[in-house]
This record gives C-alpha cells, sequence and structure tokens, in this order.
C-alpha cells in the first residue's frame, strides 16, 4: 500500500508533463494571440489620442488652408498654322478608288492645299504671389510662345493675362492679371530648408486642380544637363506630375520655398523625383522680370571646372571645394583683373564656392559694372582679386575662341596614357574647324579601356599644355609625358571644336605599373 502512495506523485508528474506536451501549444499560441491582441487594441487607442495632437494632419490641413486660396491653375493657348489635306486625297487615302470621289477624274495637277489655323493648348499650375499688384509666378515652359494667357483661381473665376515675362534659363515667368478678390503666399527662405524636412507641392496635375501631394527634400543643389541653364534644385518626393509644373512647394510654416520645374523620370510620369527652383533664385529673377522686364547677369568671362583629388594635388590646392579657371577670355572683366588659366576661385563677395555651378550662379546674381573681390588659389597660394563684372552677353560663343599659331611635325604614341597625337596642321585645322591661331597636338586615338577616356578625352580634341607648359609638336608632348614628375600621372589643357577648354588629370595605364610575380 505504501509503494502505491509513493509512486502518486510520479503519475501525477507524468500525467501533468503528458497535458503540456498535448495541450501546451495550444495554451501558449492563444496566450500569445491574447498579448498580442491586447497590444494591438492598446496601440490604436493610442494612435487614436495621437492623432489628435501629434500627427502631421492637422499641420498638413493648415497649411493647405493657408495656400490653397493662391493656387491657380494656367491655361495657354498657342495659335498654329498647318497646312490641311485635300479633301479628295484624303478620301483617296482612305477608302481608295471605292471613295465618294474615286470614279471622278483626278485633277492634273495637284492643287495647293489651304492652310488652316488652330489652337494648341496647354495646362499648368501658378501661384498667386502679390495679391494687390496681380503677379503670379509660374514657369517658363508652362507659358513659353503662347498667345493667350487664362488663370483660373480657386474659386473659378478666370483672368486674363495683362502680361507675360519670361526667364528661359532659369524656368521661370511672371503673369500679371488684374489684382480682384485675390490671395497671395508668402516666398520663404529656402537656404534655410534642409534635407529631410516635409513639405508640400500643390498644382492640377493632368488637370486636377487644388491637387496636394506630401513628401519631403530629399536634396539640395540639384542640377541637370543644360549647360546654358541656371540651376539650383530641391529634389523633392512629393509627388509632381503634368499639370504640376509652375505651382508652389511649400513648408509647414505655409512659406513657398520653392517653385515646381520638373520631374527625373524613364516613364515619363513621377517616380519620386521632382525638381523645384528655390524661393531665394525665384525672388531674384521675379523683382527683376517686374522691375526691367528682363534678367541681367553679371559675367566674368571664363570657363571652369570642378577638379577632382588629383588635379587638386597637381595644382596644390588645399582641396576640391571651389571651381578651376581653364580658359580666360580676351577682353572680359577676368581678362582685365588679370585672372588666368589654373586659379582656383573659392570665395566670391565673401561667399564660399563648392563647384562650377555654385560659382555660375553666385556671379549671375550680381549686379554687372560693380566691383566685387574673388578669393582664388595660385601657384598653391591663396589672394584677392579685384573684379569689375560686366553683363552677360547674349553670344557667348564668340566670346571664347582658339588662341596662338600653329605648328607641325610627325606621329607620336603615348601608349602608357592610352593617347595617339599628331601635329595639327593647316589642313586639319581648318578641316575640323580648328581656329586659325590653334596650337598644339591633336588627339588621333583614345584607348577605350584608359584613363583618358574615363576622363572623356576624344579624339579631335587638341592638347595646347602638359603640366603647364605649351607642347605644340608631337616630339614636345612625348619629351613632356615621359618626364620624371609625370610618371604617376599627368596634368593637361585640352580644347575641343567649340573652343572651350578644361583641365585633365590623366593616370599611366594600369598595366604599365610593375607587376608582382604570380606565384602558384
Amino acid at each position: 500500500m505504501n509503494r502505491v502512495w509513493k509512486s502518486v506523485p510520479l503519475i501525477v508528474a507524468l500525467a501533468f508533463a503528458g497535458f503540456v506536451v498535448w495541450y501546451g501549444p495550444t495554451l501558449m499560441g492563444r496566450a500569445q494571440y491574447a498579448v498580442a491582441a491586447a497590444e494591438s487594441r492598446a496601440a490604436l487607442d493610442s494612435l487614436a489620442e495621437l492623432s489628435k495632437y501629434d500627427s502631421m494632419s492637422p499641420l498638413f490641413r493648415a497649411v493647405n488652408k493657408t495656400i490653397r486660396p493662391a493656387v491657380v491653375v494656367v491655361h495657354v493657348k498657342q495659335k498654329v498654322q498647318a497646312q490641311s489635306q485635300d479633301t479628295e486625297e484624303m478620301f483617296r487615302r482612305f477608302f481608295g478608288e471605292n471613295s465618294p470621289f474615286g470614279r471622278m477624274p483626278r485633277s492634273q495637277s495637284p492643287r495647293p492645299a489651304p492652310k488652316r489655323e488652330y489652337y494648341s493648348r496647354g495646362l499648368g499650375s501658378g501661384v498667386i504671389v502679390d495679391a494687390r499688384k496681380g503677379y503670379i509666378l509660374t514657369n517658363w515652359h508652362v507659358v513659353n510662345n503662347a498667345d493667350e494667357v487664362e488663370v483660373v483661381t480657386h474659386d473659378n473665376r478666370r483672368l486674363q493675362a495683362e502680361w507675360v515675362r519670361t526667364d528661359q534659363a532659369t524656368d521661370l515667368a511672371v503673369i500679371k492679371v488684374e489684382p480682384d478678390r485675390l490671395h497671395d503666399a508668402e516666398l520663404g527662405d529656402s537656404d534655410k530648408m534642409e534635407v529631410g524636412d516635409w513639405v508640400l507641392a500643390f498644382g492640377a496635375p493632368e488637370g486636377l486642380s487644388q491637387t496636394v501631394t506630401a513628401g519631403i527634400i530629399s536634396a539640395k543643389g540639384r542640377t541637370t544637363s543644360r549647360g546654358d541653364a541656371y540651376q539650383n534644385f530641391i529634389q523633392t518626393d512629393a509627388a509632381i506630375n503634368h499639370g504640376n509644373s509652375g505651382g508652389p512647394l511649400v513648408n509647414m510654416r505655409g512659406k513657398v520655398i520653392g517653385i515646381n520645374s520638373a520631374i527625373i523620370s524613364r516613364t515619363g510620369v513621377n517616380e519620386g523625383i521632382g525638381l523645384t527652383v528655390p524661393s531665394n533664385m525665384v525672388r531674384k529673377i521675379m523683382n527683376q522680370l517686374i522691375d526691367n522686364g528682363k534678367v541681367t547677369r553679371g559675367f566674368l568671362g571664363v570657363i571652369i571646372q570642378n577638379v577632382d583629388e588629383n588635379l587638386a594635388k597637381s595644382f596644390k590646392l588645399p582641396g576640391t571645394e571651389g571651381a578651376l579657371i581653364s580658359q580666360v577670355a580676351d577682353d572680359t572683366p577676368a581678362a582685365k583683373a588679370k585672372l588666368q588659366a589654373g586659379d582656383f576661385i573659392v570665395e566670391v563677395n565673401g561667399k564660399p564656392i563648392k563647384n562650377v555651378n555654385e560659382l555660375r550662379n553666385a556671379v549671375a546674381h550680381l549686379r554687372p559694372d560693380k566691383e566685387y573681390p574673388l578669393k582664388v588659389y595660385r601657384d598653391g597660394k591663396a589672394k584677392t582679386v579685384k573684379v569689375m563684372l560686366g553683363e552677360k552677353p547674349t553670344d557667348l560663343a564668340s566670346t571664347f575662341g582658339g588662341e596662338s599659331p600653329d605648328s607641325q611635325g610627325p606621329t607620336a604614341q603615348a601608349s602608357r596614357y592610352g593617347l595617339k597625337v599628331q601635329a595639327l596642321d593647316n589642313e586639319l585645322r581648318e578641316k575640323l574647324g580648328y581656329k586659325p591661331a590653334t596650337k598644339g597636338v591633336i588627339i588621333t586615338d583614345v584607348d577605350p579601356a584608359s584613363d583618358a577616356a574615363d576622363q572623356a578625352m576624344t579624339a579631335g580634341m587638341v592638347i595646347t599644355e602638359v603640366q603647364g607648359k605649351p607642347v605644340t609638336t608631337p616630339a614636345e608632348f612625348a619629351k613632356a609625358i615621359s618626364a620624371p614628375e609625370a610618371s604617376s600621372g599627368v596634368r593637361l589643357l585640352v580644347t575641343d571644336r567649340a573652343g572651350g577648354k578644361r583641365f585633365v588629370f590623366i593616370s599611366p595605364a594600369k598595366a604599365d605599373k610593375p607587376r608582382k610575380p604570380k606565384t602558384k
């Protein structure tokens, strides 16, 4: 009997273990479900409470109510003349000889088709920035060449433009309408905006007026490949589509910090990369268009380029932030101030310059016929040069050209740099369109696997300098690139057929560098 009682605990333990093994997973699953459900309900309750105070929705709503009355839709019409098709020929083309004209004799001579006029229509967006005077901002590409411009306000009133003034280089335009019961939005300070800041984009994508999309500032200082444009775009992922052009990008304080201008897309629709003209650039252009009817820009008279670490080291520069002068045009403000090719500009009028685009914009926004200080590095030393800026000419191509006399000589190879060059004789100079004063050696071939190819050097370019010294014959070129100081790389000054010059630093091919013997 004692033995039986002694075995009871063991039996109970075994039974409990069996219960746990059999029902345990189910009970634990139910317990976990209950915990998860409780957490979900708590989170939902918390979210409902937080949305009253801490969510972005109330802020978005307030910004929308502030900006919405100032946003307009811009309708444009352009008169187009087209040659209309002769009715008889049109029917024959579509229906053949069974057409109503099939049994009629053709005219002995073709009749001239009459010209017909029709309107090409377009649509964009805009924002009122001065309600008292009726000034509206939009894009140049929205109103360019329009014969009629009509603005539709938020309350569906239609206003005809009294005048339109544009600036293609920044893709901006100002429209003047009758100032009748208008609401405006204030331009903010785009320089104070940071990557990651919330923004709202307003406009009429695909004609859907009063559309608002949200996003953040993705990047600043963006540019595209257009060399004739002045750009310093704010990039945003707020959805921008066809019809948004000219609409405002707005910060969370209800200030316009940009005018939506373009998208980068492989499909032609929004892919999350929108480009906006920053408000500080907009303000300067707008004021000139309103006051003068056109934009006047400062002019230095140089061709400039960015530098990499190799070029910076070659010129003994403190870093890569700045813009390197590769050419100074004759009789320009830069020439009169004795700026030189090889000067590295790091400040304009006390403002630091990081790259070519910043220098172009900084000079363009300065007033012509006024003297400004430039901080430059020359031969590794910093100095200040004062320049009396001129006004940017309309024909820049005629400002820059070739230089010095010609020379002749045999063909030479610079295989270790992936280049083949030969003398630039009169026949080649004329054939390739170089000016008679251009001298140097012409590139006849570039190894596609070379550093020269990576630096966009191509056949037809002329090398005028090696390591800061002029070269006029292939022999001089071969000697210069064979010098001891050129063993690890060489700095060249090259010019193209358009007369543009730039510095290039190229390194020898890897195959020319000593190799370690292979081990098995």
